[in-house]
């Protein structure tokens, strides 16, 4: 967008309002409800999203991966890009252009732009973890298929995609005040054209991502109805971040293309809550199946003692107590529930069938996170063998 404003009149408007509609810098036409609602639901869910899926591989897992180390990172970048826009929604709540100042446009454009960094190192950070979880779930160590490679090359191609343009963002003006102060005399850089570049680069691997998942899970598990189709859904997540990456992209044109700057970049702002927020649900869905285990197994272990009525005992109440009388010397036996208990998680006496035993010792085996990443041994399995398999979870 490019400003051939008064340098010395900053109390005019950034544009000119339409015919019959007055600017209005007290109290303008805003949809502050909205914006404040985006955002704080943005830094809860993201902030769930985190360290549920943080605390689930710690303490439940028991192990930690790559992509568990960039989490929180990325988590404190969307942060910032959150505080940014808290503080832009407190003089700019989604406004229309005439309704700003030149003098308040320039404060404006400072928040904007530093938004602007840290949501591309947050996505960046996003991206690259989905990417590996990828790596890690679909390729064995040591395969060199061709999903290998082009997972390879996605991670380093938006890794040094977004190093390029984060720097840009920075030294994009000549000077650099000229950043926030457009009227100023100096030179820039297309910055919507790179905004919108950036808009189709998340929007093409944010499709990748989700091509690639549902490409190997379709091929290698096409006689397994049950566990494609589970693991299918589960990685059809993957199409909500292209939602909003789509999203960001049609207000980005509109941006540049439309007359009004400020109430457009605010709604993309909006969008773009959505595909950080989306990108962590993508990789926090995966730990949930586990956690889903870990409390069933949980409560089925817990001991439940019922206190049958003394003319009512069970037989197998007075059972126990006859065992102990005739075995005085020894140590009191343990309760019969709590054997077959005990007898069932073992496998000693399960009641389930061979092929359900087989998978549930195969799942305990690999360290397996749950039903879903049962599945996902099994894939990985049938990909090339269940040793690479193993290695890989």
């Amino acid at each position: 967008m490019e400003f051939s404003m008064a340098p010395l009149d900053l109390s005019r408007p950034v544009a000119t309002p339409p015919e019959g509609i007055d600017s209005n810098f007290t109290n303008p036409e805003n949809k502050a409800i909205l914006a404040y609602t985006t955002v704080i639901a943005a830094i809860v869910l993201v902030t769930f999203f985190t360290w549920f899926r943080i605390g689930v591989k710690f303490f439940v897992v028991k192990a930690l991966h790559l992509e568990d180390y960039l989490m929180p990172i990325a988590w404190l970048t969307a942060l910032v890009h959150f505080a940014a826009g808290l503080v832009l929604w407190d003089f700019a709540p989604i406004i229309h252009s005439w309704d700003i100042s030149l003098l308040t446009f320039s404060k404006y454009l400072i928040h904007f732009r530093l938004s602007w960094i840290f949501y591309n190192l947050s996505i960046a950070l996003i991206k690259v973890s989905m990417l590996i979880q990828v790596l890690r779930i679909f390729v064995p160590r040591g395969s060199q298929s061709r999903t290998y490679y082009v997972v390879h090359s996605l991670i380093w191609i938006t890794t040094a995609y977004y190093t390029i343009m984060l720097f840009l963002m920075v030294f994009t003006c000549q000077p650099i005040s000229k950043l926030w102060t457009p009227w100023k005399k100096g030179t820039c850089m297309k910055i919507g054209a790179m905004s919108v570049t950036t808009a189709c680069f998340n929007v093409v691997t944010d499709l990748a991502i989700l091509v690639i998942a549902q490409r190997v899970i379709w091929k290698v598990l096409s006689r397994d109805k049950e566990k494609r189709i589970r693991l299918s859904l589960v990685f059809c997540a993957g199409i909500i971040p292209c939602i909003f990456s789509a999203l960001c992209l049609y207000y980005n044109y509109l941006e540049m293309e439309g007359g009004d700057f400020v109430h457009d970049s605010a709604l993309m702002a909006l969008a773009c809550y959505g595909e950080i927020v989306s990108g962590m649900f993508v990789l926090f869905l995966p730990v949930l199946p586990r956690f889903y285990s870990h409390v069933k197994q949980s409560v089925s272990q817990t001991p439940r003692p019922s206190k049958p009525k003394p003319l009512e005992q069970s037989t197998t109440t007075q059972d126990m107590v006859t065992e102990t009388q005739t075995k005085p010397n020894e140590r009191p036996a343990r309760m019969v529930w709590r054997i077959s208990t005990l007898r069932d998680i073992h496998g000693d006496a399960h009641d389930a069938s061979d092929d359900d035993s087989r998978l549930w010792r195969k799942s305990a085996d690999i360290l397996a996170m749950g039903s879903l990443e049962s599945d996902m041994s099994y894939l990985a399995s049938s990909a090339e063998s269940s040793r690479h398999a193993r290695e890989n979870l």
